[in-house]
């Protein structure tokens, strides 16, 4: 069974650079936990995320020449500094958009209610292998700003999209959608998503606004609504 591609998912793999699915745990670094940092260097970036210091240190040469990172001293001395929180976040935006980096599949179900659907994946093993995307984490942040009632769900193993439609009685759909299954591109990224304790995971809020802000579906009306009220948002937009 194949669902409905919400859009194209076409673009050039290049485009970006530092916005690739590795990078962007460095990003994520830098709007949670750089901005709080009065100075820092590629060595310990490199170990709090688990990433290699060659991978940082191409990342913070890019963000340096752009003007985005700040830097003192020379060599093993040399330290970094970030205070543009929402230029980088402005800069990202511009070079990604889930529509165009991810394939999305839409559906109706047989299941008459969002909880319903929800309750499925609790009884079942995938629930652990999804998490609730877009308006749906949105949601489970405590931030909803619309009156939808669809699902959108990120799959962490894509290969399990088959088992997915049979447990939710899902058929294609051309025209909207009940539920929306999504490939993800940030996998990495989407590793760091909350786990609910209750259910499927929540896709992180650095993402799920990300997501959101390109979305066709009220997507940016959305996005701008949890920057105004989640602190980690909040605090990106008023360092700008």
């Amino acid at each position: 069974m194949k669902g409905r591609f919400l859009v194209s998912s076409n673009e050039d793999a290049a485009e970006g650079n530092i916005y690739a699915d590795r990078s962007a745990l460095i990003l994520n670094w830098l709007l949670r936990v750089g901005v709080t940092r009065r100075g820092f260097s590629l060595r310990e970036v490199a170990k709090e995320i688990e990433v290699s210091v060659g991978l940082v240190q191409r990342v913070f040469g890019i963000l340096v020449l752009k003007g985005l990172l700040q830097t003192e001293g020379i060599r093993t001395a040399k330290k970094f500094f970030f205070k543009k929180p929402r230029l980088l976040i402005e800069s990202w935006l511009e070079h990604y958009s889930i529509a165009k980096k991810c394939k999305m599949r839409t559906y109706r179900s047989a299941f008459s209610e969002k909880a319903e659907l929800l309750d499925a994946l609790k009884k079942s093993k995938f629930s652990q292998k999804v998490a609730l995307a877009l308006h749906s984490a949105a949601e489970a942040h405590g931030c909803k700003n619309t009156n939808l009632s669809s699902l959108e769900l990120y799959m962490l193993d894509p290969a399990i999209r088959s088992k997915l439609e049979d447990l939710l009685q899902l058929e294609p759909q051309e025209r909207g959608y009940e539920v929306l299954l999504i490939e993800p591109y940030y996998e990495s990224f989407l590793n760091l998503g909350e786990d609910s304790g209750k259910g499927p995971k929540i896709c992180p809020v650095l993402l799920t606004f990300l997501d959101l802000y390109h979305f066709p579906l009220r997507g940016q009306e959305q996005a701008e609504f949890m920057a105004e009220r989640i602190p980690e948002l909040k605090r990106i937009y008023k360092n700008g």
